[in-house]
């Protein structure tokens, strides 16, 4: 007679048997291998006919976190946060929007939404998800060299989706020098990802020498993307890495992180830079254009359409204003400053959503599991690249700061019910 034990045994063993946070890794691995080998698989795929199949990783994450949400125990500041996304898409709708642009809002925001919802479960997994994310790393560096020496294929390739034209792999420049992508959509994309990649690695790197020689190998992969501001960002995150033994130091990096990327729209306003062909050439010469035209284009935009408080709303701002134009809101299409980009998208509360991540990053310093110290390293980095990038539209950036804020509200201590009255002191213990 087989016992109870027993066939719970053979159950676990069985080579076909997967437990959730096994599942909802290998989703997260999908996305993180779809995302790094984007560009050339674009390409392949659309030569086959079969374009849609690059979207499978992202619906497999947005069935997941419905599911979680549906049948998990949510905090209350999640579901708040999920009423104003849905809130704001009906102000989106009302200023014009269409349902198209909302709906590929929400599938720019899975990765993030994933993250939050079914981060703790990945967590359980970590060695999985480090393997992955070796792999991507790898595969981002021979990109690169593939890049450099060959005419990859998928290179300045654009396809139609519809009535939607996508770029697999954006060919561009700067000067005589050509920004190099490897397998992913963008260079900027490729450094934020090489960036994210070595600093999650090297959290769990024991060995000082290793670390020390993943860190310059990162860096000149990101220089050769020609990616200026993620390459600042990077050394700037190892510093502020070196010295987070010091919490005061390390708090003042973290204020100036945030308060940085919220200053320079402000500062674009208040500074009047004439422009110059001589510094339109320069190596800040994408800067210069940020501070000239960009943001206060975008400040305007909003401002003349009167959303200054309430934001254009959930889809009228980002990528789905650019997939689906909205004929007199071109401008909203990339604000080139994830502050800036909150503020417009959600007015106000943007802006409080953004300064939420000072308590993010202070919460992530705390000492705990090799995790936190990965995702501290991956939060600060997104916090400086966002001062010249809409990051949270970058699936990789989105998804790590959804895990790093679903650690924390994990780490937070639950409301305890008080024993009743008539329970003796042997139940209470």
């Amino acid at each position: 007679m087989i016992t109870h034990t027993q066939a719970t045994r053979r159950r676990v063993s069985s080579p076909l048997a997967i437990d959730k946070p096994t599942l909802l890794t290998l989703i997260a691995a999908s996305l993180l291998i779809g995302e790094t080998f984007a560009g050339a698989l674009r390409y392949y795929l659309d030569m086959a006919g079969l374009s849609p199949l690059l979207y499978l990783p992202k619906l497999a994450c947005l069935a997941a976190a419905a599911w979680e949400a549906v049948h998990a125990r949510l905090r209350p500041g999640v579901w708040l946060a999920l009423l104003t996304m849905a809130l704001a898409s009906t102000l989106a709708l009302l200023h014009g929007a269409s349902p198209r642009n909302v709906g590929f809002s929400l599938f720019i925001y899975t990765p993030l939404l994933f993250g939050l919802l079914c981060g703790h479960y990945l967590e359980r997994r970590v060695r999985l998800l480090a393997g992955v994310i070796g792999f991507c790393l790898l595969a981002s560096l021979v990109g690169i060299a593939l890049d450099m020496y060959i005419r990859v294929p998928w290179k300045g390739y654009s396809y139609m989706l519809g009535e939607v034209e996508l770029t697999a792999n954006r060919s561009w420049g700067f000067g005589t020098v050509d920004r190099l992508a490897g397998f992913a959509r963008m260079s900027t994309i490729l450094a934020v990802m090489i960036a994210l990649y070595s600093l999650y690695l090297a959290a769990f790197i024991k060995s000082r020498l290793l670390r020390l020689m993943l860190y310059p190998v990162a860096f000149g992969a990101i220089v050769l993307s020609t990616n200026k501001s993620t390459a600042v960002a990077y050394l700037l995150t190892l510093m502020m890495l070196f010295l987070a033994a010091y919490r005061v130091p390390t708090a003042t990096a973290f204020l100036i992180a945030v308060l940085g990327g919220l200053a320079l729209p402000v500062a674009s306003l208040l500074l009047n830079i004439p422009q110059s062909e001589a510094y339109s050439e320069s190596l800040f010469a994408s800067f210069n254009d940020r501070l000239i035209h960009s943001w206060p284009n975008f400040i305007e935009v909003v401002l003349h359409e009167g959303w200054g408080w309430s934001g254009a709303g959930f889809g009228a701002v980002g990528s789905s204003a650019a997939a689906f134009p909205l004929s007199w809101l071109e401008l909203l299409a990339i604000a080139d400053n994830t502050a800036l980009y909150l503020w417009g998208m959600l007015g106000v509360v943007g802006v409080l959503f953004y300064l939420l991540l000072f308590p993010l990053l202070l919460c992530l310093h705390r000492r705990g599991p090799r995790i936190r110290d990965a995702l501290l390293g991956m939060v600060f980095c997104s916090c400086l690249i966002g001062w010249a990038t809409d990051v949270l539209e970058v699936a990789v950036s989105s998804l790590f700061i959804g895990m790093a804020i679903a650690h924390v509200l994990a780490s937070q201590p639950q409301p305890v019910a008080r024993p009743q009255a008539s329970m003796t002191p042997l139940m209470r213990h």
